[in-house]
This record gives structure tokens, sequence and C-alpha cells, in this order.
């Protein structure tokens, strides 16, 4: 659960760049219908600027948001309960399944010139109790080398409330000055066969809106 390769300012960059140029004007092959699932601006509030990612380079540099933890870092991390770094490879190895193009659709979307979010369907199953498990299970608190991480699962909102989802907020080093906090919101759920993923690096004070847009991507592909 280790953000090794796309910081907030990077996530922020890539989707600027993305909503400039209009997004790819490629489709990959049999990606139609997931397509007509993801959010569109006319789902958002006014004002929200919008891009879909279909090639494959923007899918994996998104969604490595969370690397596997062995992967562009050290590979002599400690972690602490050891039982913990296979928990994280579990987590992030998991995530990194939908990042086939070919069975996976993406859009990002930007908040007010700050804040952004990527939402992903995709055809690729995700177990998502043991994931959110692996998250938030035994291994809710630990430590890899010299930082803390912690992550909780969120209430699921009522209309979404008996879906197979889950939300989790994950923060590193939250008490220790001196380190900035890395933020970090999850959402995953099941839907008719279709795996919707929702990833934030948006502050513990935007929680309410990332439940919103999660809940939102969880009912597009609900009620299509």
């Amino acid at each position: 659960m280790y953000r090794a390769l796309l910081t907030k300012t990077g996530m922020v960059g890539l989707l600027l760049v993305a909503t400039a140029c209009g997004g790819s004007d490629v489709e990959a092959t049999g990606v139609v219908s997931r397509d007509g699932l993801l959010l569109t601006v006319e789902d958002l509030p006014a004002g929200t600027q919008v891009a879909r990612f279909t090639e494959p380079e923007q899918l994996v540099m998104n969604l490595l948001l969370d690397t596997p933890s062995d992967l562009g870092v050290p590979r002599d991390i400690v972690y602490d309960p050891v039982e913990c770094g296979e928990q994280s490879s579990y987590a992030d190895e998991a995530r990194l399944t939908l990042s086939d193009a070919d069975s996976t659709s993406m859009m990002g979307a930007y908040f007010d010139d700050e804040r952004s979010y990527l939402a992903l369907v995709s055809d690729v199953p995700l177990d998502i109790a043991r994931v959110a498990d692996a998250h938030t299970g035994s291994c809710s608190t630990y430590r890899m080398n010299s930082r803390t991480i912690t992550t909780s699962r969120l209430d699921l909102p009522p209309a979404i409330a008996t879906e197979n989802a889950a939300m989790l907020y994950e923060v590193s080093d939250p008490d220790n000055p001196d380190w900035a906090n890395d933020e970090v919101f999850y959402g995953y759920a099941s839907v008719d066969g279709y795996t919707i993923a929702v990833v934030s690096m948006n502050g513990v004070e935007f929680e309410s809106e990332f439940t919103e847009f999660f809940t939102k991507a969880v009912l597009k592909a609900r009620n299509r």
C-alpha cells in the first residue's frame, strides 16, 4: 500500500493533461459497454472537469497510485508485524489486476481546480471482502521501515449499504511531524459482474465528497 511512483501532484497533473487533450480518441476493443457505466460530466457537480483514459499506459500510471510494495523502492523493506508485508502486497496486486486496458475503462474528475478522483469499471473480478480485510484486518496499523500506515473501513452510505462494496481511508504517519501525511481513499464494489473502483488522494476533510462520488459510481453501474 506504498505510493512509490505517483504523488498527489502527479495525479492531478496527469488528469489536467488528459482533460486538456480530451483524453484519447482511440477506444480499445470491447470497452464500449463499460464506457457507458463510467460517470460523465452530467453526473457530477457543475464545473467539474472530466477526462476519459483509454491508453494502456494511462491506465497503468493511474492505478500505480499504490504500487506493489517491492516495486520502485528498495527490496529490504521491514514490516512490523512481519505478516503485514504479505497483506500489503495482496492489496496492491489485487488492484493492479484491474490495469489491463482491454478489460478496464477509466475516467478522472477534477473538482474545484484542486481535487481529483479516478474511477474505473472492469470486467476483472475482485474479492472485495478479502481486499478490504487486507487493508483493515490485523494489519490496519503497521510499520514499513520508518513509516506507520493506518487504514480504517468507512461506513457505506444508505444508498449502497446492501451492495458488495467497501470504502477505506488510509493515512501514513498521522502522528509524526517529520513526515507529511499521505492520505488515500479507496472505494471498491462488485456490481453485476463488474468491478467498480474509485481512488482519491484528497484529505479526510473531503470524506463526504468521496463518499458521494463513489456512491454515484456504484449506482451508475447498478442502474444502467
